[in-house]
């Protein structure tokens, strides 16, 4: 059975016992004349139905409503599955070179925490409280889990988010442009739905922690949504860091590039990587040679290092 469909029919058993709960609460009242002729121990127990039926009630609409706004996200996020990290490597490569510098910062700047991993654990750690609920045992040590999870997650809502997103211009982005774009769009993604997460995990599965009598079954289906909404932010960073990696493989891999014509005087090129058919300025093939190192790849790379060496790298590379 897929999940949807074992969701689907969760959803319709919950609205039928809520629906019948409901029937149950108002003959019951009713048969006994109503609610202000109740003996004490009948009005109490009407009570505690009708503060059943509620929250019963509450807790379908609330799980509804959630899977219902969850939906087109999950779509969206599928759609955006698709290879972009190409589009800056089809730039000029004297282009993707002049702003290498400012690319690679801009990257840093998006990047300053692991933001996959902090999400991967705030994943593991909520399907092991799934697991532990599912048990009705639960560790000494599962609030504070849960509150250094919140905390991670805030450390992802403090990544720098732009004012806009910029938009192209008639003639399209100029190259730092499509980098800010192309590293702030998922920026944004990814605090969006970890801003939902994280309002989830504080607003509600913790208040559970704080009662008494926990409800394993509330506790339970509220994590389980924790759940899959942190599975579209971990789909999330994921594209974030796709994108880094995507920024600084085109200000990095310059194997095959015609650069004859490129002024490099003042250009960064410590850590290029370059192979025997990159095309440098006569007057700079040289120092190049003398700088760089064979890559580990065992495919003829070569990497620019940060100092002239003493000995060439073999012409046969």
């Amino acid at each position: 059975m897929s999940r949807d469909r074992a969701s689907e029919q969760l959803e319709v058993l919950l609205a039928r016992a809520h629906k019948q709960l409901g029937i149950a609460v108002y003959d019951g009242l009713m048969s006994s004349g109503g609610p202000p002729e109740l003996r004490d121990p009948d009005q109490t127990l009407g009570r505690l139905l009708a503060a059943a039926h509620r929250q019963a009630g509450d807790a379908v609409v609330g799980r509804l409503a959630r899977t219902g706004r969850r939906a087109p996200r999950e779509r969206a996020v599928a759609d955006r599955e698709r290879p972009s990290e190409g589009l800056l490597m089809r730039r000029p490569a004297f282009v993707r070179l002049k702003y290498r510098e400012q690319a690679l910062n801009c990257a840093r700047r998006y990047w300053p925490l692991d933001a996959v991993r902090v999400i991967r654990d705030a994943v593991d750690t909520v399907q092991q409280l799934i697991a532990d609920l599912e048990e009705e045992i639960l560790p000494d040590t599962a609030r504070d889990q849960l509150l250094r999870v919140s905390s991670g997650m805030g450390r992802v809502l403090a990544l720098p988010q732009p004012d806009h997103v910029p938009q192209p211009a008639l003639g399209g982005f100029d190259y730092m442009e499509e980098v800010e774009d192309f590293l702030a769009t998922c920026t944004l993604r990814l605090v969006a739905e970890t801003r939902r997460s994280k309002q989830l995990l504080d607003n509600e599965l913790l208040l559970h922690f704080r009662w008494p009598e926990m409800s394993w079954l509330g506790a339970l289906e509220v994590s389980q949504d924790l759940a899959d909404d942190l599975d579209l932010a971990y789909r999330e960073a994921l594209a974030l860091s796709t994108a880094v990696t995507a920024v600084e493989e085109a200000s990095t891999d310059f194997r095959g590039a015609d650069l004859q014509s490129v002024e490099l005087n003042g250009v960064d090129l410590e850590g290029i990587r370059w192979d025997t058919t990159t095309n440098w300025p006569p007057e700079w093939k040289e120092r190049i040679w003398r700088t760089s190192l064979a890559a580990s790849t065992g495919h003829g790379e070569l990497v620019v290092g940060a100092e002239p060496r003493d000995s060439t790298v073999p012409v046969d590379i």
